[in-house]
């Protein structure tokens, strides 16, 4: 299935989202980049990005545009990279898509974290993607509360501080536990069944919580979710440069065989 974890160009992904949505999904939409190190280059992702989001626009979408830092130049220079995640937000809080940032390796994340304080302070209301997989995170997850930041709660698709399955699984229940304390919706991103049987039964209010899934994994889930009332959003990859998503989603699988577990179905 070559489509199965990313879709080839931006219409795709635009007609995949409305099915979504047609089922009752939420969608987060990501044009798959690279590192961009020149300005010029972060400028074309910039762009990119701004044609997906009045797209949404005008399409009517229930969409949400996910941007990585390191494709606006993130290892380039904090101030470029600032200016143009400030310019998304500004424009995504004029026309109504809402902006998520995706969390990347361990150095981007004090960088990712300020823009979304930043996002934050422009008037949009953004949502971050914290990893349950470093020490720092309990700490972070009280910084974007306290910014009027959303969480998106994930184990971690990098390199992180801990590696055990097991005990990832309940650093990940304790970072829930932490943000239900604050009384604040929260998104979490998960395929692990075992975890997402415990947040059902954890959360109540169907309305702070959002369950969020990758495109190609998942799908009876989904559908379960959505028709017992709960918010379900997809994420939804596009573009040429796939090489290293559909890499990390592959290891994802090897290391959940290699643990003789299955993802949810």
């Amino acid at each position: 299935m070559p489509e199965r974890w990313a879709l080839p160009d931006r219409d795709a992904a635009l007609n995949w989202c409305a099915k979504r949505n047609e089922q009752g999904m939420r969608c987060i939409l990501d044009v798959l980049g690279r590192y961009n190190r020149e300005r010029a280059q972060a400028l074309e992702s910039y762009n990119a990005y701004l044609d997906l989001m009045g797209q949404v626009k005008r399409h009517r979408l229930n969409a949400a545009l996910s941007i990585k830092p390191s494709t606006l130049g993130g290892t380039m220079g904090r101030d470029v990279t600032q200016e143009l995640v400030r310019g998304l937000c500004e424009k995504g809080a004029a026309l109504g898509v809402a902006i998520e940032m995706d969390m990347e390796g361990q150095r981007m994340v004090d960088l990712t974290l300020e823009l979304a304080e930043d996002c934050a302070r422009s008037g949009m209301k953004p949502t971050v993607a914290l990893q349950a997989y470093l020490h720092r995170t309990p700490q972070d997850v009280e910084r974007m509360l306290d910014a009027g930041v959303r969480i998106r709660l994930v184990k971690g698709a990098y390199t992180g501080d801990v590696s055990d399955f097991d005990m990832i699984s309940e650093i990940f229940r304790d970072l829930v536990e932490q943000i239900l304390s604050r009384d604040v919706p929260f998104c979490v991103g998960t395929h692990d069944p075992d975890l997402l049987e415990w947040v059902q039964n954890r959360v109540c209010d169907h309305e702070i919580l959002e369950f969020s899934f990758l495109k190609g994994l998942a799908d009876g889930t989904k559908g379960t979710l959505v028709s017992e009332g709960w918010k379900v959003s997809e994420y939804i990859p596009f573009g040429p440069h796939k090489e290293g998503y559909e890499a990390r989603r592959k290891a994802y699988l090897r290391t959940l065989d290699e643990l003789g577990r299955l993802p949810a179905p």
